[in-house]
């Protein structure tokens, strides 16, 4: 017979309970079979977690040995006045009591469940130029504000993980003229990319300038056209965010173009599914052998996560990866003399490579914003393409940019701390 607890409109019953599962049922209608194993693994008392650096104190590996229930399991009152599930275990003569409360169980009772305060795909808003002409706004926070008020910050945090981008306006002028490995915390950039960890270093340095430079060994530093691209995809774990803070930004042109390519990803799966198929098997070569760096990776053009999404049925979509300008030769499907050399596969690829890039520069689907001096932008750098027009500095003007990087798992920490503030 099942006992009952009701609480607050929850309410937690007891089921079938061996050494090896446990039965409980949610709300009088959700049933669920824990293992037991799961459940000792996940034990917060003070005999399992450090109450202060809050690490486990053991391995899963030592509490699946002979693990069993020493007694029946209880429905008793938690200490935070919900229902709970109390067992009892005993491990070689070792006993041990654990507490499940239901707000717990609930949250390891499905996928979405499981997923809700760690990842937020589903609060995602993909654009093209209107959506993001009309949302600007959303998109926009005065320095001051994000810098000295938190729920302006955690507000950033949360449309950086919806729409990808985010503009910090009235950012102080450097105080500093030249930027060296030793002064670079006193920039305002590091100010605001602190805020959501620490700055990611390179070769580049831990911040760098983007200027037109003679005999440059990137592009960015020419005031030549900068296609759409990502940055550093010849990494092995390529930054999350990167920040671009307009110090100087009055010569002829060079206006920042940006595009979702989460959007173009889904263009492509719609339009050609093969097509789309093919971009997330073919690995594409991306490095930077250049000035006695020599850095490789491979990776398909879009990363997917198992996850699906309710809206579309298909998986969620991870990353993007796409960089022209460090392209390098590829490796598989390029020969059609080897029977497993994949080459139709290769075409389906490079006929889906034309839609997506097809699709992207099409300026009805990319934003075009001449940055404000006093203005830095902050982008996902796995999701929002970014692209530079040529300038010109006839006019007298002059173009200084200074950058730096941050990685995702900060990025994504950020974001998990702003929705449990706001929730």
């Amino acid at each position: 017979m099942l006992r009952l607890f009701k609480r607050f409109n929850t309410s937690l019953a007891l089921g079938k309970v061996s050494n090896e599962y446990v039965t409980v049922v949610l709300n009088k209608e959700h049933t669920l079979v824990y293992s037991t194993v799961f459940l000792r693994d996940s034990c917060r008392s003070p005999e399992s977690v450090d109450p202060h650096s809050q690490q486990k104190l053991f391995t899963t590996a030592e509490i699946s040995k002979n693990l069993q229930i020493n007694s029946p399991p209880k429905i008793i009152t938690s200490a935070n006045n919900e229902p709970a599930l109390q067992i009892e275990w005993n491990q070689g003569g070792k006993l041990h009591t654990s507490e499940y409360p239901h707000s717990f169980l609930e949250r390891y009772s499905d996928v979405t469940s499981r997923r809700r305060d760690k990842f937020f795909e589903a609060t995602r808003k993909l654009w093209a130029k209107d959506q993001i002409d009309r949302d600007f706004a959303a998109t926009n926070v005065e320095y001051s504000d994000y810098v000295n008020n938190q729920p302006d910050f955690f507000r950033v945090a949360n449309v950086l993980n919806d729409v990808g981008i985010a503009f910090i306006n009235n950012v102080p002028h450097p105080t500093l003229s030249e930027m060296n490995e030793e002064n670079s915390p006193n920039w305002p950039i590091s100010t605001i990319a602190n805020k959501f960890g620490y700055i990611k270093k390179t070769f580049y340095g831990t911040l760098f300038d983007v200027k037109n430079k003679k005999d440059a060994t990137n592009i960015a530093y020419t005031n030549s056209f900068l296609p759409l691209h990502m940055d550093l995809l010849y990494y092995e774990s390529p930054p999350g965010l990167q920040f671009l803070h307009a110090i100087q930004n009055s010569t002829l042109g060079g206006e920042n173009v940006f595009c979702d390519s989460f959007l173009a990803a889904q263009h492509v799966r719609e339009k050609d599914p093969e097509a789309y198929f093919a971009l997330t098997e073919v690995p594409i070569t991306f490095q930077y052998d250049n000035d006695n760096e020599y850095y490789y990776y491979q990776r398909p053009l879009i990363v997917e996560k198992e996850l699906i999404d309710p809206a579309t049925n298909y998986p969620y979509i991870k990353e993007v990866n796409y960089s022209p300008p460090f392209q390098g030769p590829f490796e598989l499907g390029i020969t059609k003399n080897n029977k497993n050399s994949a080459h139709h596969l290769f075409k389906d690829f490079t006929r889906g490579l034309q839609l997506f890039e097809d699709f992207i520069n099409d300026p009805q689907n990319q934003l075009q914003v001449k940055l404000k001096e006093g203005t830095c932008v902050v982008f996902d750098n796995r999701r929002v393409l970014h692209s530079r027009l040529e300038f010109s500095d006839e006019n007298g003007g002059d173009r200084w940019l200074m950058g730096c990087y941050v990685d995702g798992d900060s990025f994504r920490s950020r974001v998990r701390i702003a929705r449990r503030a706001l929730a």
